[in-house]
């Protein structure tokens, strides 16, 4: 696509006003044709100018300006109809062509393999409106869109608006819908093909009902995630309305289920998409994930499709308030309990690491279009900006944050705004000048590094604490709690008191500490207000670490998570310390929120920043401690068996760290089959997948289900073991109708088998390849253990993967150059192959930001293995 540049943009906004889009495809043109009819009607400002319209079409057959017909061949160049002669009030009509895509883009088509069943979807954001019909496809020309689509018989089509008109059940013929208020071209979506509604229910909102109805292909109708979307959805916006103090918009709700959709969610006006994948995922109760996806696109109804940045730079402004919200709507309205500690744990424990790369850019940054926009790492966009939302509470209170939102949809509804608006708007509500913290949290890249300064009196009571703040980058202003902790009787420790400051400098005293009972521990960033790297004094260390970070708080918990991980890959902790202090937490009384991210950080901490040589005893002693909090006593901790009183402790599901058929269970078994490494491990694992029992008698713990995500986790593991067969694999597929095909791919792209790396690696670079096939192939590839058998592959990433990433946009780029990237080889050469391909350069800003931070990720990698043999 020829994206359209700000200036493009700004000068086009400043000539001409569009008033309304009437849109018509035809999916009954030909198998690989939709037909598209597109009338415009816009203001131009100053009569007898030009400007251009977007187009990318594969053939257009009629242009129409203001009654008079145009040659296409003379206006067409490149993707943009250049237009001349312009009038004070404009009709265009365009009749155009257009192909499908492979990647869930702009006009995509999916056949069901079992009957051919054909589903197709629009999806024009961020920049393929023009791959779908003739438009002015920016921010901030927004205008009424009506619909109507000519579909095939046995079609159900849902849309941005309701179904004005429609063919009788079952046959072909033509689509209406209503005008959909106000839309952004880029919003435009369509879901299209035999699917069956599987829930349909009115929800009350503030300004009268609304119906919400549930779509999926029926083969997955029977699925039991269904029946909890509705109730999530409908919660969720109750929940927005009273906050925000603005009603839903929308009196027609629908969400839809499309098969081969490429992102986990995607939520336009009225009509919110959501991937199979999560079906699964949504029938546990226990499993957060999925509501807090679905409240977060429920959120963009309101950041995003009432309101939306003017321009690129600011897409932050949709994408990190709905993070926040959702993330305030799961702990408020859904009662999700530790879903903030889990986002810390997850989430902001990439952010940490990806915000240290040099170059990544700030959270809100310029930018020349939307393709560059989207680049930006997910860990900036998504989880930094909500995190500098939630210190921004901190700082002013929910209630000022607050009422600048509800100021700020007020003042800018149907409309555009900028990062300065809302920062004005969160300036009036608190009574305090906001621009310099916009500019040090939303303008500036990089994460600061809290260290306690304590200093005791000659009583041995507190006699100063500061808070020690690093120059680089410049000191941010926070407001941060100090957690003071004592050990317990059972040497737990806990929190005694806790001072809040603010801080701005690179040295702040926390007032009011002097003369109090010293504590064993302090804990800066106590609760997770802020988003800065956090380190301890040396007693602080100690004591924390003896209790393996319990400290009765999952919000600090997972603050004191991040700090060990991120003193691992710095070489302050070597991998055995950080793998002995995960396994024993699992076999304390209360596990940690986030489980499934500390565990998969031990397994990287043994296979990546442990000297090779300490690999299979970290890992081995890893399995034995998730296979013995699962609930089945393996070979447990130096060889002894483990206790068994996490089956009966408070879990992060508050149903007990390994209940039977809990979440915690199912985590537990997951980084069992993770970890896994002994031939007796393995077979452990071999009869769990066939339904046999181990040589020892023993068979699956009590009440563990097999379920699809275990049976993969499962699948993966021996497959890098050489010890799946392809029937393993073919039954997968048959049970997984969502997932199984890309299961399939990356199992068989793990096995220890030259033939097989060099299938997976043709199929990853094939043009042409789905992406959520390359991407599955690409995933199976590099394998910790397998060093010797990718040694070759190092020198042809850089010879022929970075050549053949042009064909794709940059976003999928980025993401297969860090698949492909020869991250188990971290060595020397691979540190100066990459700086050779960073020196010639060539290459889109998010691969370039790959290969820096894989840089960086090797330099650590070879310190933490010499800090471990010293």
């Amino acid at each position: 696509m020829t994206a359209v540049t700000e200036s493009e943009a700004k000068a086009r906004s400043a000539l001409i006003e569009v008033e309304s889009y009437t849109v018509a495809l035809d999916f009954t043109a030909g198998p690989d044709t939709v037909g598209s009819h597109t009338e415009i009607r816009f203001r131009c400002r100053e009569p007898g100018a030009a400007t251009f319209a977007d187009l990318a079409a594969d053939t257009v057959r009629r242009v129409v300006l203001n009654g008079t017909s145009l040659d296409p061949v003379g206006l067409l160049a490149g993707e943009r109809l250049h237009l001349a002669g312009l009038a004070a009030d404009n009709v265009l009509t365009v009749d155009a062509e257009f192909g499908y895509t492979t990647d869930s883009r702009a006009l995509s088509r999916w056949a069901d393999p079992a009957g051919g069943a054909v589903y197709v979807m629009v999806t024009c954001f961020p920049a393929f409106a023009p791959a779908v019909f003739c438009c002015f496809d920016q921010p901030d020309l927004r205008a009424n869109v009506t619909l109507s689509v000519t579909a095939p018989p046995g079609w159900e089509c849902q849309a941005n608006a309701p179904v004005t008109s429609r063919p009788a059940p079952g046959a072909a013929g033509l689509w209406e819908f209503a005008p959909a208020r106000k839309m952004h071209t880029y919003d435009l979506a369509l879901c299209a093909g035999p699917y069956l509604a599987v829930a349909e229910e009115e929800l009350a909102g503030v300004d009268g009902p609304i119906r919400l109805r549930v779509w999926c292909r029926p083969r997955l109708a029977t699925e039991p995630g269904l029946r909890r979307v509705g109730s999530v959805v409908g919660r969720a916006l109750r929940y927005y309305e009273e906050l925000l103090g603005v009603a839903c918009p929308y009196r027609e709700l629908n969400l839809v289920f499309p098969p081969d959709l490429a992102p986990l969610a995607m939520q336009v006006p009225a009509l919110t998409t959501v991937s199979e994948s999560l079906l699964q995922r949504a029938a546990d109760p226990q499993d957060h994930q999925v509501l807090v996806i679905l409240a977060h696109e429920v959120a963009h109804v309101w950041f995003g499709c009432m309101v939306e940045s003017s321009w690129w730079d600011d897409l932050w402004l949709a994408e990190s308030m709905a993070t926040y919200l959702s993330l305030l709507a799961a702990d408020e309205a859904l009662s999700l309990g530790a879903v903030w500690a889990e986002f810390a744990t997850t989430d902001k424990a990439l952010t940490y690491q990806v915000d240290s790369v040099p170059g990544t850019p700030p959270v809100s940054s310029p930018v020349t279009d939307a393709s560059d926009a989207l680049s930006k790492p997910y860990a900036i966009t998504y989880v930094k900006g909500a995190s500098a939302i939630r210190q921004l509470a901190a700082l002013i209170g929910d209630e000022a944050l607050r009422t600048g939102l509800r100021e700020y949809l007020t003042r800018y509804a149907w409309g555009c705004a900028t990062l300065a608006d809302l920062v004005d708007c969160w300036g009036r509500a608190s009574g305090r000048d906001l621009a310099g913290w916009a500019r040090e949290w939303l303008r500036t890249a990089g994460v600061n590094t809290l260290r306690p300064e304590l200093a005791l009196a000659p009583d041995g009571t507190i006699g100063s604490l500061a808070v020690v703040q690093d120059a680089s980058p410049a000191p941010r202003t926070h407001r941060v709690a100090a957690g003071l902790y004592a050990r317990q009787d059972d040497g737990r420790l806990r929190r005694h008191r806790v001072a809040s400051v603010e801080i701005s400098g690179d040295r702040t005293e926390v007032a009011g500490l002097a003369g109090a009972a010293a504590p064993d521990a302090v804990v800066l960033n106590d609760g997770d207000l802020t988003l800065a790297r956090i380190r301890f004094d040396a007693a602080s260390w100690r004591a924390l670490s003896a209790c393996a970070l319990d400290v009765g708080d999952p919000l600090t918990e997972a603050v004191l998570w991040n700090a060990a991980w991120d003193m691992t890959k710095a070489a302050e902790l070597t991998a055995a310390e950080f793998t002995g202090l995960v396994a024993r937490r699992i076999a304390a009384e209360a596990p940690p929120a986030g489980l499934q991210a500390l565990l998969d950080q031990a397994v990287t901490a043994a296979d990546f920043y442990a000297p090779p040589a300490q690999r299979a005893g970290l890992r081995e002693r890893l399995a034995a401690a998730c296979l013995d909090g699962a609930g089945l006593d393996g070979a447990g901790l130096d060889g002894a068996g483990l206790t068994a009183r996490g089956l009966a402790a408070a879990g992060p599901d508050g149903d007990g760290l390994a209940r039977p058929g809990g979440r915690a269970q199912r985590v537990l078994a997951g980084g069992f089959a993770a970890a896994a490494q002994t031939d007796d491990q393995l077979a452990r694992l071999r009869a769990w997948l066939g339904g046999t029992a181990h040589p020892d008698g023993t068979g699956l713990p009590e009440g563990l289900e097999l379920n699809l995500e275990l049976r993969g986790r499962i699948l993966a593991a021996l497959s890098a073991h050489g010890l799946a067969t392809d029937a393993d694999l073919d039954a997968y597929v048959a049970d997984d109708p969502v997932g199984g095909e890309r299961q399939r791919a990356t199992c068989r792209a793990r096995r220890p088998d030259p033939a097989a790396k060099e299938a997976a690696w043709a199929a990853t670079l094939a043009p042409g390849q789905p992406i959520h096939l390359a991407r599955a192939h690409a995933e199976g590839v590099w394998v910790p253990g397998q060093e010797n058998l990718m040694a070759p592959f190092r020198t042809r990433f850089f010879t022929e993967v970075l050549p053949a990433l042009g064909q794709h946009q940059p976003r999928i780029a980025g993401r297969l150059a860090g698949l492909l990237y020869p991250v188990t080889l971290a060595e020397q050469d691979t540190i100066a192959a990459t700086d050779a391909a960073l020196d010639r350069g060539g290459f889109s800003e998010p691969v370039r930001l790959v290969l820096l931070e894989a840089r960086i990720t090797a330099e650590r990698i070879r310190a933490a293995r010499a800090r471990s043999v010293r």
